[in-house]
């Protein structure tokens, strides 16, 4: 932490702490702040893009989907997402952030906080502020992890004033160096203006009452009246010029003087301003090399000057600024000129003219960050930009912000251009999928089969996945698959709209959606596989496509009984998954997650998953998501015999299912399934077997009918269990071998294992038939062996006897281990769950397990355990 006023070295000290660093191998990363980057989205696009070059694993996975920085959880993921891929790295990692006084807004300053408490070792953080920031340093400076420099640390002695004058002027006598160093107080912007008078005065100090330079007012005085007044005419023109943009380079200084060919004089200019001392400095990592900021107070002092200049010149100005800027395609610079220059309208016609080019890249937060600049009088004034604040209020989930939008955006476009009220249609079926609300969508169906105007590749891309989706869940699959076969469609803005929820990957993984419900998992394994691959290499403009692939391949990994693979693609985007999933992708990484991590022995972390998305669902008001998450606990109490607590949920359920008026389709028209199956559960496990066949028998009947084929032989191995309780074997077989000849046929593994637990012993029973055709044997001896495999998953908890010299850390898990090595950092359970992105139930769990197999009763034992292994 480096604290002190401008002007004092704080920047020339990171800068060489950084020269230092990086020589000795290391990698680093600075961000030079102004006052526009107090702003989540601004100030985490920057951290995103600096820390992505040193590992461009970090920008994918850390990438910012719109909305992503709207609440303190959201800061709050993005941080831990960071500190888990700096934890990978194994290098040194410098951040160093310049001008840090300019952070206030709360989500930024958690974000610090979480990188500063969880950050691995490997990283080195150097702040330099005018002010104290409000981070906690208190346990990182008991551990001996903090420097803080103040301003007596930096001002400097009357030796190192003389070697920078020295190094200025390359000779002073003992003299002049005294009374320079007097006047400055060892303030080094002081001594480095007075080396200007110097070497302006024939290295004599002027005389004169002057008073002592030891602080920023003093400096601007002094700037202004002593060296300012030495610069010629031109030279101080151009020297206002520049304070005008907060990042400049010789172009457009040039273009602001008028004659936007002089790029060579601006050129020359700037290496006299540089010669003369005034304070130039590399506008920093986010811009090319060539680009240039004022010292914040330097700039302040010529800011008074351009101030002064009449107000239609400084208006030509900010606009000559701005016109430059959006020609560079820099638009949040060029918004910001084009409203100084008076032209709101020009602000506004910015932003729409970049809208479909933003969209298309995947950048609508970047869009919405634009539109917010301009003033509410002039969004109002304009339906297109309302238009796209209500896109950002959808995939922010600020669903009741977007109804209003929307409702006022039904009456304002009544009479609209039609690709306008098109663009209205799509936004209200987003807002549907959002919802998970298909009776809304069918609402705008007539209006959705009608072929957009004007080509829009937007409009006709959504239009595709809003009528995949719909036909989906009407159970009309080829004709879902069939709209995405439609001809190519034209590219917006000079490329093909892929990354974006109505995107064309997007499209595919509805495709692939169509397939998995049902229960073609190999067909559907494919698509998926194909889309993440081209979704990754597009990079964080297709984060929402590649976190919709991930999150369905999941559920195909744990299908196909691999629950370590599942667990790893989806735990690594949890947080990316959490903030752009979809109902659909919900409810199946919910299902995937807890089912995987109790199979490989992790009970209590899949249970963690199901509460946070119950908590979600809940509070989105997503009835279908919460039912799945409602039947999930069912299984989990019944599992542990607690008959009380699974017949309290099957109420809510029960109460959910009436909600909706038992809906027989569209996505509502689940749930009446789902609490269907845990009454089914009930059932057989309280013995009533004739209730429980009964309600199998018909539930098979509607999964049948409505074509949710992966279901079927879950259900008939369910059945044929009851049928072996009742004493019917030939028609128990009967079923087994029919629900083998299904999940043969999808290429189905967990449905089947997971079923009932005895469906290992039935299907056993059902290889040992000489009858059984031989493609249905060898099927069944792979859900055999998958059964087998599964009892010894790597990972999952045993009890591990010590033997040997083995380290302690060897008998653990790898979750285990992380957590007694934070352990040893002395953080408490709740510290430990906040940095592994677990519930503290979890890591009590972990904790009995760590204790067992440790043979230790107490914290501080596995602390000594670790640190003296013998």
């Amino acid at each position: 932490m480096i604290i002190g006023p401008a002007g004092c070295g704080k920047s020339t000290l990171l800068a060489a702490w950084r020269r230092e660093r990086v020589a000795a191998g290391a990698h680093a990363v600075w961000i030079a702040l102004t006052a526009s980057d107090d702003d989540p989205a601004r100030f985490f696009d920057a951290l995103v893009a600096g820390l992505g070059v040193l590992a461009p694993v970090l920008q994918r996975h850390a990438a910012l989907p719109v909305g992503s920085v709207s609440d303190e959880q959201a800061a709050e993921r993005l941080a831990i997402a960071l500190v888990r891929g700096l934890a990978t790295l194994g290098q040194e990692c410098l951040l160093l952030i310049d001008d840090a006084h300019h952070l206030h807004h709360p989500h930024i300053l958690l974000a610090l906080q979480l990188l500063l408490d969880h950050g691995p070792e490997t990283l080195h953080c150097a702040f330099a502020s005018r002010s104290a920031l409000p981070l906690s340093l208190a346990r990182l400076r008991d551990q001996g992890l903090v420097a803080e420099l103040g301003l007596d640390d930096l001002r400097f002695t009357l030796t190192e004033s003389t070697q920078l004058l020295q190094g200025l002027l390359g000779h002073i006598d003992e003299r002049q160096a005294r009374m320079a160093h007097a006047l400055t107080d060892g303030w080094a912007a002081g001594l480095s203006l007075l080396g200007v008078d110097l070497r302006r005065g024939g290295g004599q100090l002027l005389t004169g009452d002057r008073r002592p330079l030891r602080d920023a007012r003093a400096f601007a005085s002094y700037f202004d009246a002593e060296v300012l007044t030495g610069l010629n005419p031109t030279q101080m023109q151009f020297a206002v010029l520049c304070a005008l943009p907060e990042q400049f380079n010789a172009a457009l200084c040039a273009a602001l003087a008028g004659d936007a060919q002089a790029v060579d004089r601006s050129l020359e200019l700037l290496a006299q301003l540089e010669a003369q001392g005034l304070f130039l400095m590399p506008a920093g990592t986010r811009y090319p090399p060539g680009w240039w900021r004022l010292h914040p107070l330097l700039r302040d002092v010529l800011r008074q000057h351009l101030e002064r200049l009449p107000q239609p010149q400084l208006h030509r100005l900010n606009a000559v600024a701005w016109r430059w800027f959006a020609d560079c395609g820099m638009l949040h610079d060029a918004v910001h000129h084009a409203l100084q220059s008076g032209d709101r309208q020009a602000a506004a016609d910015l932003v729409e003219a970049c809208a479909d080019g933003l969209f298309v890249k995947g950048e609508l937060r970047r869009l919405v960050g634009l539109a917010r600049q301009l003033p509410d009088s002039i969004v109002d004034e304009r339906a297109s930009l309302r238009l796209w604040v209500a896109w950002g209020q959808v995939f922010e989930r600020r669903l009741a912000d977007a109804d209003r939008s929307i409702a006022q955006l039904q009456i304002d476009l009544a009479a609209a251009p039609a690709a306008q009220r098109y663009r209205l249609t799509l936004l209200r079926g987003l807002q549907a999928v959002q919802r998970d609300d298909t009776a809304g969508a069918i609402d705008i169906l007539p209006e959705l089969l009608i072929e957009p105007p004007q080509g829009d590749a937007i409009a006709l891309t959504g239009r595709r996945n809003l009528l995949t989706w719909l036909h989906l869940y009407r159970g009309e699959y080829e004709q879902a698959r069939r709209v995405q076969l439609e001809p190519a469609l034209p590219p917006t803005a000079g490329q093909p709209l892929l990354g974006t929820p109505f995107g064309l990957l997007g499209g595919r993984c509805l495709v692939g959606l169509t397939h998995a419900v049902q229960g073609q998992m190999i067909q559907a394994e494919r698509i998926y596989r194909d889309v993440l691959f081209e979704a990754d290499r597009g990079g964080a403009p297709c984060i929402d496509a590649s976190c919709l692939a991930a999150g369905f391949l999941g559920e195909v990994l744990y299908e196909l009984n691999e629950p370590l693979a599942a667990i790893g693609l989806l735990e690594a985007r949890a947080d990316a998954l959490e903030r752009v999933a979809i109902p659909d992708t919900m409810v199946r990484v919910m299902i995937a997650l807890n089912r995987a991590c109790r199979l490989v022995g992790r009970p209590l972390d899949g249970l963690a998953c199901v509460k946070q998305f119950e908590a979600s669902a809940r509070q989105a008001g997503l009835d279908r998501v919460l039912a799945y998450c409602l039947l999930e606990l069912v299984h989990q109490h019944l599992l542990h015999h607690d008959t009380p607590a699974a017949n309290s949920v099957l109420c809510e359920l029960t109460a959910l299912e009436a909600r909706h008026g038992l809906a027989l389709s569209g996505t509502h028209g689940e749930i009446p399934v789902v609490a269907e199956r845990a009454r089914i559960e009930l059932a057989l496990h309280g013995g009533a077997l004739s209730e429980a066949l009964q309600r199998l028998h018909a539930l098979i009947a509607v999964c049948q009918q409505r074509g949710r084929g992966r279901r079927v032989p879950f259900l008939q191995l369910q059945a044929a269990f009851v049928l072996a309780r009742l004493g019917d074997a030939g028609q128990s077989q009967r079923l087994v071998q029919e629900a083998l000849a299904h999940g043969h046929r999808l290429g189905l593994v967990r449905t089947l294992l997971d079923a009932h637990a005895d469906s290992v012993a039935l299907i056993d029973l059902a290889s040992r038939n000489a009858g059984l055709d031989p493609v249905l044997h060898f099927y069944a001896e792979r859900l055999l062996a998958a059964a087998r495999d599964t009892r010894h998953v790597p990972g999952a908890s045993s009890p591990v006897q010590p033997t040997g010299k083995v380290h302690p850390l060897q008998q653990l898990s790898p979750r285990e281990a992380e957590i007694a090595q934070l352990l040893c950092l002395a953080l408490p359970n709740k510290k430990i769950a906040h940095a592994l992105g677990l519930s503290l139930d979890t890591v009590k769990w972990h904790m009995k397990n760590i204790f067992a197999k440790l043979g230790v009763s107490e914290r501080d034992e596995v602390v000594q355990r670790l640190r003296d292994p013998a």
